[in-house]
């Protein structure tokens, strides 16, 4: 019986001394960017990740990950993630994520494809970093992470907004809807989106829901609608598609937003077209108290549209204090330093 134990106890240091010993290098930031560099990236600026085609028999539906590696002011490096309409970046991006640095840096570790999404982090200078500001500047909702409500999201992308608001505000209810069927795949697998008690994602019509949800009278605190064209289109106006500019949809959606609600377009045209925006926005007006453009203090070029039924502005907001609050949650610029 002695000499079974001590066999056992012997053969368990020879398992952990080979495993130790077959245990990879872990590799310095600086060695471990440079083997980034060289084997993963090949010496490229970008590497295109994955091709994802809802319809492999149609080019037109195809969708591009790719990753990029970026520089702070600091001279730290990280990896950004974008979709693109097209096997590279000339063409601009769907959206755009920053990933997380594996915390064991080995070769076996240096495939970006498999590190997580810092769903914690937004970049205040896109879309989705200005249409979350919104929630908080206008005077929706007080400066609180107990916040609780209902915010409905027309146009998906990555679920990288669903994602990031998620993390910070628990108790907001969260829905989020797609027409196109590929939306939530590619939020879950490549965007570090989950579903969770209070969040999911629905691949359905936008305008049609927003229709069903006026017939049987439900109502949103916030509706963010980031409906845009994947590919250029011919009158070059990207976001937000015909569907969501209808006559009938902003009947529909003044009703879902109500008297205390609020909805924000995000809008685009490839050629700043601003007397364009100006002739939306006085459409739009018709069906709600007040509508008005903001250009986002020229930060990005799109130009999002804010509509309610009642005046925001007249809330008493202190955007000094409102700033302060979103410089909480990891708000900050990193896609000018990708691109």
């Amino acid at each position: 019986m002695m000499k079974a134990s001590i066999f056992l106890v012997c053969l368990f240091f020879v398992l952990n001394a080979s495993n130790f010993c077959m245990r990879e290098k872990e590799l310095t930031d600086v060695e471990f960017y440079n083997l980034l560099g060289t084997e993963y990236f090949k010496g490229k600026p970008f590497k295109l990740v994955e091709t994802e085609c809802s319809d492999v028999r149609d080019n037109s539906t195809c969708l591009y990950i790719i990753d990029r590696i970026g520089y702070f002011p600091d001279g730290e490096w990280f990896v950004g993630r974008f979709v693109t309409p097209v096997p590279n970046l000339n063409k601009g991006f769907l959206s755009v994520s920053k990933l997380t640095k594996p915390t064991f840096k080995s070769k076996s570790t240096i495939d970006t494809s498999i590190w997580p999404v810092d769903i914690g982090m937004m970049d205040v200078l896109t879309p989705n970093g200005v249409e979350f500001s919104f929630l908080f500047s206008t005077g929706q909702f007080p400066l609180n992470r107990d916040i609780t409500g209902d915010v409905l999201l027309i146009g998906v992308a990555t679920g990288g907004l669903m994602s990031y608001i998620g993390h910070y505000f628990k108790n907001l209810n969260l829905v989020g809807v797609d027409i196109d069927p590929n939306s939530e795949y590619l939020a879950k697998k490549w965007f570090g989106y989950v579903d969770r008690s209070r969040s999911k994602i629905l691949i359905d019509d936008g305008a049609e829901y927003i229709k069903k949800m006026a017939e049987r009278g439900e109502t949103s605190n916030a509706v963010l609608v980031d409906a845009c064209h994947n590919n250029e289109p011919t009158d070059n106006l990207y976001c937000p598609v015909a569907a969501v500019r209808t006559p009938r949809f902003l009947s529909d959606l003044s009703k879902v937003i109500g008297k205390r609600g609020f909805s924000a377009f995000n809008t685009y045209h490839k050629m700043n077209w601003k007397k364009g925006y100006e002739e939306m926005r006085d459409s739009f007006r018709k069906h709600f108290e007040k509508c008005e453009l903001i250009d986002a203090d020229k930060l990005i070029s799109n130009m999002f549209l804010i509509c309610a039924n009642h005046d925001w502005e007249q809330n008493e907001v202190d955007q000094t204090e409102v700033q302060q609050f979103l410089n909480k949650f990891r708000l900050q610029p990193f896609l000018q330093y990708l691109v």
